[in-house]
C-alpha cells in the first residue's frame, strides 16, 4: 500500500457515545468545553482568539463511503456536494453567493470533504457576532436532516463529480487501489473509494441518496466544532442547542458496516503491478494485521513514541544510504500505522529505478533484518529522541498562536480518531518524563515484536516489466538476502558544528525605524542589510531570511538547467566540513532549517527558528554563505531523481504545464521550464560553484529577521554573523537587460500534446497584463481576476457542469519589466478542452464588454477583505511581501501601509475599466494540454 497516498484516503474516525477523555488518565485542554445534546449529538466549543473576532466552524459526520452498499459506491461524497444544492433554509445555487455576500469565499471559507469514514463540512466566519453563528449553525442543521435532494440539482452534479473523479486519476492512485487489492483482499476498502465509481455516478438515482441520507445522517454520528474569539461561550452553546435539539434519527442507528478481515496464513506473497507511465518503481515490505485498538492513555501514547522512536533511527539510517555512491534507491522510510480501527501495518518501502529493483528490495530486507537483530547505536537513539522533544516544544511553545481554522480541523480529527484533545504543554511534560525514561533497547523490542510474523507482502508498483513468473521473482530475491548475515551499525561519534566563529562582530552604520509599521531596518559596516519586525503571530517563532545576488536574473547564458540542477543541489551539497545527515544529527535538538530557492531577483537562503536558537539559526545559514560544501552526493541524488523527472513533465497534464507552457508564456526564454534530459545531465557542481560563489562572497544582501523577538537580540546575532564577513556590494546591478521578457502574441496560441494513459487535458488561457510596479492597478486586477473566476465557477461548474475546479488569478511580476497575465485553467476531459476554452474567452469577453454586477463585485470583494486582514496576521505576508528586500524596494513599505485601505476603497468602474483593457477576445493567448492517450 502506498502510504503517501493513503495518508490522503485513511482516516480512523469511528466515534462512542462518550468523549475519549471519559475513559482515559489524559486531560483534555481545560479550554474546551465538551457537551451532548438529549439526540445524542455532541459539541465542542474552544474559545480561541487567534485571529481576533473570527471563528471556524466544523460538522463532522461518522459517515463515510464504507457505509455504502455495492451499488451507492460514491454516495458518500456525492452527498456531500449535495448539501450545496439546496436544503431546507438556504435555495440551491443561491448558497455560495449567499455566504459571499457575507464575506465568506467558495472553497476558501466554505468548504466539506468526505473519505473513507467520515464527512466534515467547513465554514470560516467572518464575525463572531450572533447572526453569523446563527446561520452557520443553521446551515450545519440543514446537512444534518434538511437537504433537498432535488432530482434536478442530483443530474447537475453528476458532471462536476465526474470531472473531479477525472482530476483525481493518475498513475500513484491506480497503483495505490491496486495495492489495496493485494494487501486487504478480504475487505471492502479496496471497493469503497470515496470518490466511487463512473457507472455508479452516472447512474444512482434520488430513492438511493435518500436511503444513505436518511441511514446515516443521524444525530448520534453528528459533532458540531466551534472554535473562535468567542466571549460569550453560554451563548454559542444556546445556539447549538436551539438549531440541534429537535433533530431525530429518521430510522433506527445503524451500526458500523464489518470491513472484512485482514488476510493471514498466505506467508510471504509479492505481486508486481506494472504502470509504464510511473515516475518511478515503487517497493513494500509490509506485515499487516488486525489493529490494536488501544484506548488513547498515557500508557498507549508511551508504546507509540517506543515505536515511532525505532521507525525514525531507520529512517536516519536510510537517509544517510540514500546519499552513498551506488545507492541502488532514490529515497525510502520505515512506518507504522494504524487505519480505520481495522488494520496495523508495519512496512518498509523505498522508491528505485526499475533496473535497480532486486538491489534495493535487498537493501530494504537488510537494513530492515540489521534493525532488528542488531538494534540502534546510542548517537542514533539520542537524535531520534531529541527531535521529539523539539517538535514537542515547539508546539508547546506556539499553542496561543494557532490559527481558529487549524484548531477546528485538528480536533476533528483527534477526536474522529478516539484521541483526547489534549493541551500542547501537557504533552510536553509527559512526552519530557517518557524520554527521559527510555532506553534504545525499548524501541528494538517493539520493532521486533511488530515484525514477527510470516505474514510478509513484497509489493512492486511502477515503471518495471519482468518476463516469466514476476512473484516468483520477487520472493526470490528476498530469500536470496536474507540468507545473507548483516553486521551491526557502525557506531559513530557527533563532532561540533565547525562554523560559530565568523570573526569580530560586524557594526551598525545606519538605523532608522518606521513606527507606524514597526519595522526597524539597519545597515552593518560590511554593507549587509537588516530588516526586522517584533510580531507574536506565531508565538516562539522566528522567520530568516536571506536575499543576496541576483538570482534568475544573473542565470549565465550557454548552461541550459543549471537552475534547476542549483535549486536541487545547492542544499543537498551540505558544508565543507559537514554533510547534510551530520547537520541533522548537529541540530537534532535545536529548532533550526535552511532551505535555498533561486528567486526572481535573488537567492534566497531562510529558516525557522525559536529564540533559544536564533544565534545557531544564523550560524547554520551564514556558513551555507562561507563554506558550501558542493558535495558528489548532491549530483548523484539529483541524477537519480532525473529519470522520475523527466516521466512526470513528459506524461502528466501538470508536468507539461510546469514545463512545455511556462516555457511558451516566457517565449522560450531558457530561465523557465527545462531543456532536454541529456544537456541537464551535462550540468556539474563545479559550474554551479563558478556561478554561485561571486553571489555568496560579495553580491548585494539584505536579510530579513520576523517574529517573536527583540529588535536588539536580532541585532546582535546577526552582528556576529552576517555582519562579521567581508564587505559586500553595497548596490544591486540593474540587469536592464534581464528583465525583459516577451509575453506571446495570441497568433502564437498553441496546443501542447503529450502521451498518457491518463485523459485528462488542461484548458489553458492567458491575457497579458503588466508588472506590478503600479501597486494600485495590481490589486485591481486581482479583483477582477476574482470575480472572473466567480463567472467561470457560475456558468462552467455550475450552469454546465463541465469541470470540478476552474481556476483564475491574476499575476503581475516585481522582477521582469512590464510581464503580467490575468490567467484560467480548468481540468477537463480532451472533447471538452477546445469548447471550454472558446466559452471562457467568451466570458472575459463579455466582462470586458461589462457591465459588472454591483452583487458580483460586492461578493468578489468582501471575501477578500476578510482575507487581507488575516494575512496582516500570517508573518509569512510580512516576510515575503514587506520586509524582504524592502531597503532595494522601499516602495514595499508604502504598500503594506496600504493595503487594506486601498482594496477597500476599490471603486467598480475601475475594475470594468481594466477588464475592457485587457480581457477582450482579441487579446487572449491560449495553449491547451491535450492528451494524446495510449490504447
Amino acid at each position: 500500500m502506498h502510504r503517501a497516498l493513503l495518508a490522503t484516503l485513511f482516516i480512523p474516525c469511528s466515534l462512542l457515545a462518550a468523549w475519549p477523555q471519559d475513559a482515559s488518565d489524559l486531560k483534555a485542554d481545560p479550554k474546551a468545553q465538551f457537551g451532548t445534546l438529549e439526540n445524542g449529538l455532541r459539541y465542542v466549543i474552544l474559545p480561541h482568539d487567534e485571529p481576533p473576532g473570527r471563528a471556524s466552524i466544523r460538522l463532522y459526520m461518522d459517515v463515510g463511503s464504507l457505509m455504502e452498499q455495492d451499488d451507492q459506491q460514491g454516495m458518500a461524497h456525492y452527498l456531500e456536494h449535495m448539501a450545496f444544492n439546496g436544503s431546507r433554509h438556504f435555495k440551491g445555487g443561491e448558497m455560495v453567493e449567499y455566504f459571499q455576500r457575507l464575506g465568506m469565499g467558495f472553497g476558501a471559507d466554505t468548504n466539506a470533504h468526505t473519505s473513507f469514514k467520515e464527512t466534515v463540512y467547513m465554514l470560516e466566519l467572518p464575525k463572531v457576532e450572533p447572526k453569523f453563528i446563527a446561520e452557520g449553525l443553521q446551515l450545519f442543521r440543514d446537512d444534518l436532516d434538511g437537504m433537498l435532494l432535488g432530482e434536478t440539482e442530483i443530474d447537475k452534479e453528476r458532471g462536476i463529480i465526474l470531472s473531479e473523479k477525472l482530476s483525481r486519476d493518475s498513475i500513484e492512485y491506480r497503483t495505490m487501489l491496486e495495492g489495496y487489492k493485494f494487501a486487504l483482499p478480504d475487505s471492502i476498502l479496496p471497493h469503497r473509494m470515496p470518490i466511487g465509481t463512473e457507472d455508479m455516478i452516472k447512474t444512482m438515482k434520488r430513492p438511493r441518496f435518500a436511503d444513505f441520507y436518511e441511514k446515516w445522517y443521524t444525530p448520534k454520528r453528528a459533532m458540531v466544532v466551534a472554535v473562535g474569539d468567542f466571549k460569550d461561550v453560554a451563548a454559542v452553546k444556546a445556539e447549538i442547542e436551539k438549531q440541534f435539539a429537535d433533530a431525530k434519527p429518521r430510522h433506527d442507528d445503524a451500526k458500523d458496516p464489518d470491513l472484512g478481515k485482514i488476510t493471514s496464513g498466505r506467508g510471504l506473497i509479492a505481486k508486481l503491478h506494472t504502470e509504464m507511465q510511473a515516475e518511478a518503481l515503487t517497493i513494500s515490505v509490509e506485515i499487516p494485521s488486525r489493529a490494536k485498538n488501544k484506548p488513547d492513555s498515557a500508557a498507549t501514547r508511551r508504546e507509540k513514541t517506543i515505536r515511532d522512536l525505532a521507525d525514525m533511527m531507520i529512517n536516519q539510517r536510510l537517509s544517510k544510504l540514500a546519499k552513498a555512491e551506488g545507492a541502488p534507491f532514490i529515497g525510502a522510510e520505515s512506518y507504522s500505522y494504524e487505519y480505520l480501527e481495522f488494520v496495523l501495518v508495519n512496512g518498509i518501502q523505498a522508491q528505485c529505478d526499475p533496473k535497480n529493483w532486486q538491489a534495493t528490495l535487498t537493501l530494504l530486507e537488510t537494513e530492515l533484518r540489521r534493525a532488528i537483530e542488531h538494534g540502534f547505536t546510542a548517537a542514533e537513539f539520542e537524535e531520534a529522541k531529541a527531535t521529539i522533544l523539539k517538535g514537542a516544544k515547539l508546539r508547546a511553545d506556539q499553542a496561543d498562536s494557532r490559527k481558529s481554522r487549524d484548531l477546528a480541523s485538528g480536533l476533528v480529527s483527534i477526536l474522529a480518531s478516539k484521541k483526547v484533545f489534549t493541551h500542547p504543554a501537557d504533552d510536553l511534560a509527559r512526552i519530557s518524563t517518557v524520554l527521559a525514561g527510555l532506553k534504545q533497547e525499548d524501541s528494538h523490542a517493539a520493532l521486533v515484536a511488530d515484525w514477527k510474523g510470516d505474514d510478509i507482502q513484497l509489493f512492486l508498483g511502477g515503471n518495471l516489466k519482468l518476463e516469466g513468473d514476476a512473484e516468483k521473482q520477487i520472493i526470490a530475491t528476498f530469500k536470496a538476502s536474507r540468507e545473507k548475515p548483516v553486521a551491526a551499525p557502525v557506531k559513530e561519534e557527533t563532532a561540533a558544528f565547525a562554523y560559530t566563529d565568523f570573526g569580530p562582530a560586524g557594526k551598525v552604520t545606519q538605523r532608522t525605524e518606521a513606527k507606524d509599521l514597526e519595522i526597524v531596518q539597519a545597515v552593518f559596516e560590511n554593507n549587509v542589510r537588516f530588516n526586522f519586525k517584533h510580531t507574536e503571530f506565531e508565538k516562539g517563532t522566528i522567520r530568516v531570511l536571506i536575499n543576496f545576488g541576483g538570482g534568475k536574473l544573473a542565470v549565465p547564458a550557454g548552461k541550459p538547467g543549471l537552475l534547476p540542477f542549483a535549486q536541487s543541489t545547492f542544499q543537498l551539497g551540505g558544508l565543507e566540513k559537514h554533510g547534510v545527515d551530520d547537520i541533522r544529527r548537529l541540530f537534532a535538538s535545536r529548532t533550526v532549517g535552511s532551505d535555498f530557492t533561486v528567486g526572481d531577483e535573488a537567492f534566497l537562503l531562510s529558516g525557522k527558528t525559536t529564540p533559544a536558537d536564533l544565534e545557531a539559526q544564523l550560524q547554520l545559514l551564514t556558513a551555507h554563505l562561507v563554506a558550501p560544501g558542493y558535495r558528489e552526493e548532491a549530483a548523484r541524488q539529483f541524477e537519480k531523481n532525473l529519470d522520475p523527472l523527466y516521466t512526470q513533465l513528459h506524461h502528466t497534464a501538470e508536468g507539461v504545464m510546469n514545463n512545455e507552457v511556462v516555457a511558451f508564456m516566457h517565449s522560450g526564454d531558457a530561465r523557465w521550464g527545462f531543456p532536454k534530459i541529456e544537456e541537464l545531465k551535462q550540468r556539474s557542481l563545479a559550474e554551479l560553484k563558478e556561478w554561485l560563489t561571486p553571489a555568496l562572497k560579495e553580491d548585494y544582501l539584505e536579510v530579513s529577521v520576523l517574529g517573536d523577538v527583540d529588535v536588539e537580540a536580532a541585532l546582535n546575532a546577526v552582528a556576529k554573523t552576517l555582519g562579521a564577513l567581508p564587505k559586500r556590494a553595497a548596490k544591486k546591478p540593474a540587469y536592464e537587460k534581464e528583465r525583459a521578457v516577451a509575453f506571446p502574441k495570441p497568433e502564437a496560441s498553441k496546443s501542447f500534446p503529450f502521451e498518457t494513459e491518463i485523459p485528462k487535458a488542461i484548458a489553458t488561457i492567458y491575457w497579458p497584463t503588466t508588472d506590478m510596479s503600479n501597486i494600485q492597478r495590481t490589486r485591481r486586477l486581482t479583483l477582477l481576476g476574482a470575480i472572473l473566476d466567480d463567472r467561470l465557477r457560475i456558468k462552467v461548474r455550475e450552469e454546465l457542469g463541465d469541470t470540478y475546479s476552474p481556476a483564475c488569478y491574476h499575476v503581475g511580476s516585481d522582477t521582469f519589466t512590464g510581464y503580467g497575465y490575468m490567467t484560467t485553467m480548468i481540468e477537463c476531459k480532451p472533447e471538452l478542452a477546445d469548447k471550454l476554452t472558446k466559452l471562457v474567452i467568451e466570458i472575459g469577453d463579455k466582462l470586458a464588454a461589462g457591465p459588472i454586477t454591483d452583487d458580483e463585485f460586492d461578493r468578489a470583494l468582501k471575501p477578500m477583505l476578510v482575507q487581507l486582514e488575516q494575512m496582516r496576521r500570517d508573518n509569512r505576508y510580512w516576510s515575503m511581501n514587506v520586509l524582504r528586500c524592502s531597503q532595494e524596494h522601499p516602495e514595499r513599505l508604502d504598500w503594506s501601509r496600504s493595503f487594506v485601505s486601498d482594496f477597500a476603497g476599490i471603486k467598480k468602474d475601475e475594475i470594468q475599466a481594466l477588464a475592457k483593457e485587457y480581457l477582450g477576445a482579441k487579446r487572449a493567448v491560449t495553449a491547451d494540454i491535450m492528451p494524446q492517450v495510449k490504447k
